[in-house]
């Protein structure tokens, strides 16, 4: 590699004469917009954070006195001097460019060794000891030009790149360790500038890539341009300024369309504000926008359907039909966007999964990998998903007429915690309150699913101009707390729940009932009573312990002033008012 620049960072190559066998080697996933360290740490894999915060920004700057920068400074600096901050790097790995930073011009691999110099040291002060060697991965349709520059950034990186793994592979790593069955994995990368997927096969420990397809240039920036684009395009229909034209703006602008698409990822609409952007006539403008997850989607929805087309040719090239995939699982940052896994949900008829954290997953089977390098076998990587779907009962329109229906907010196997908020619509224009009855399950049918816990939402907007919806929000914490709101979009009234333990299969009444009869047949410990040893129960504590649940038909009583029907009885639907109403006008696909 022709290294122009090493006057200017001597510091890079230090140390590399010193290796030793017993030296270790950590694991690097050097991304587009992120990159993320991991080691054996304690015998188990462990991302390594720095400032709280496991992810570092593939971003390189200089600042203004000359010094060099990189990760969280650096992107701070991005938008105020574009010129001497370099980001999205590898996206021009392999390429015989040069790109200027601060007046000077540096190759590709330069950049990246300054990156994972950082990566390196944080490493090192967290192991406590001088770190020379790692694992590096690559997305899997990386050519054989990508891969070399990605081994030559290690020497000036200080570190000697033990071997190169692609990403998809890294991921598998992590994925059901210890699980020696024959499986069939699709894994699905989507990241921060690159895309591909593979069609993983894993048996007794071996993992055998099938087949890959996948583009170098798709990922989350796009999504990040498409929506800077269509915001730019907002402003200048209103102040007649071009946003982009200016390096500064449409750094800054950027940036902000970044944080909105990370929000809508949970959120169902999110405000873009940024004053003083631009300038007309001696007046500052401000920048000013919502805009709704359905307007965005809108936007990305021919790069994402280029993706499910990519899954499809993948498994054709494997010689896969659907039937013979065991899993989906999904990998990097931008697979929380909601569209990306609604269309493998519909497209494939499964429900996706994480290995673990998308953003971490690929670092973690690299440090996997630097552990097996170093001749380690290293302990399960610890995964908390949610076990079950969660979300809230509501009205969907049928051939057959209107039938209350499972909506499921967080989908199973999403990795904790977890946040997901939907719009909901009241049913008639004048209701008055809204049942928010929140249950847990896998069916469209309420019937096979369990509720977990409801609240009524009242005080709903009466005047002309209400919108009728009503946001409801699902966080769900490590420790299996759900905490379950409801939000009128015009009057800002709102309501929550807190449900301990929303993924038991057991109610707290429920368990309650099965420690008096366990402590009755066997005896209290804390009391001695014992029971007759006949192992019957009496009465008091029999009864069935299945869960209840509300069925159309049941009679419940109906809490609406609104009902239309000459009868109360006349309508089931009445009898369960108030509820709400998605606003697709089809019958939801079932989650499973």
């Amino acid at each position: 590699m022709n290294v122009t620049r090493t006057s200017s960072f001597p510091f890079l190559y230090d140390g590399l004469e010193k290796l030793s066998s017993t030296d270790p080697v950590i694991g690097i996933d050097l991304g587009t917009t992120n990159s993320v360290v991991a080691a054996l740490i304690d015998g188990r894999v462990e991302v390594i954070e720095s400032d709280g915060s496991p992810l570092l920004p593939s971003i390189v700057g200089m600042t203004l006195d000359g010094k060099l920068v990189s990760g969280y400074p650096a992107r701070n600096q991005l938008a105020a001097f574009p010129d001497r901050t370099v980001a999205s790097i590898k996206r021009r790995m392999g390429e015989d460019i040069r790109v200027s930073m601060g007046g000077q011009e540096y190759s590709p691999q330069e950049i990246s060794a300054m990156i994972l110099r950082t990566l390196r040291d944080r490493a090192a002060a967290r192991l406590g000891q001088p770190v020379r060697r790692a694992v590096i991965t690559v997305p899997a349709f990386f050519n054989e030009d990508q891969r070399q520059a990605t081994r030559e950034a290690g020497e000036p990186g200080g570190l000697t790149v033990e071997r190169i793994i692609n990403e998809p592979t890294a991921a598998s790593l992590v994925y059901r360790a210890g699980d020696d069955r024959l499986r069939n994995l699709v894994v699905y990368d989507l990241g921060g500038g690159t895309f591909d997927v593979s069609v993983v096969q894993m048996e007794q420990g071996v993992i055998e890539v099938l087949s890959s397809k996948g583009d170098t240039s798709l990922g989350g920036d796009n999504f990040d341009q498409l929506l800077t684009g269509y915001v730019a395009q907002a402003f200048l229909s209103q102040n007649g300024i071009d946003l982009l034209a200016d390096s500064r703006t449409r750094w800054r602008l950027l940036q902000a369309c970044e944080r909105a698409k990370c929000a809508l990822s949970t959120e169902t609409s999110v405000r873009i504000t940024e004053e003083f952007i631009a300038e007309k006539d001696g007046t500052a403008r401000n920048q000013d926008i919502t805009v709704e997850r359905e307007e965005y989607e809108n936007l990305i929805a021919g790069l994402v359907e280029k993706t499910v087309e990519c899954v499809s040719q993948a498994m054709h090239d494997a010689g896969l039909t659907l039937d013979r995939i065991d899993d989906l699982v999904l990998v990097g940052g931008s697979t929380r966007t909601p569209l990306v896994q609604k269309r493998l949900r519909e497209e494939f008829r499964r429900e996706p999964r994480w290995a673990v954290n998308p953003d971490l997953a690929v670092a973690l089977g690299a440090a996997t990998q630097a552990a097996i390098q170093s001749g380690t076998t290293p302990g399960p990587v610890l995964v908390d998903v949610a076990t079950h779907s969660l979300g809230i009962e509501a009205v969907s329109d049928t051939p057959f007429g209107p039938k209350l229906t499972f909506f499921p907010i967080i989908h199973r196997n999403s990795p904790l915690p977890a946040r997901y908020e939907d719009i909901f619509y009241t049913t008639h224009p004048d209701q008055v309150a809204a049942e928010i009855h929140a249950w847990q399950g896998e069916s469209e049918s309420l019937a096979h699913n369990r509720s977990i816990g409801q609240f009524r939402l009242e005080g709903l907007n009466q005047s002309e101009d209400a919108d009728h919806k009503i946001l409801v929000r699902f966080d769900l914490s490590l420790d299996g707390t759900l905490s379950v709101s409801a939000r009128e979009g015009r009057t800002g009234i709102q309501k929550s729940i807190e449900i301990h333990n929303a993924t038991s299969r057991l109610d707290s009444a429920e368990k309650s009932a099965a420690v008096d009869r366990l402590r009755y047949m066997f005896g209290d410990p804390d009391t001695g009573e014992e029971n007759s040893g006949s192992g019957s129960v009496p009465d008091s504590f029999t009864g069935d312990f299945e869960p209840k649940h509300l069925t159309p038909g049941g009679a419940h009583p109906c809490p609406s002033t609104t009902c239309r029907k000459a009868t109360k009885t006349d309508c089931w639907l009445a009898r369960r008012q108030p509820v709400t109403v998605r606003q697709r006008k089809t019958s939801p696909t079932s989650s499973v």
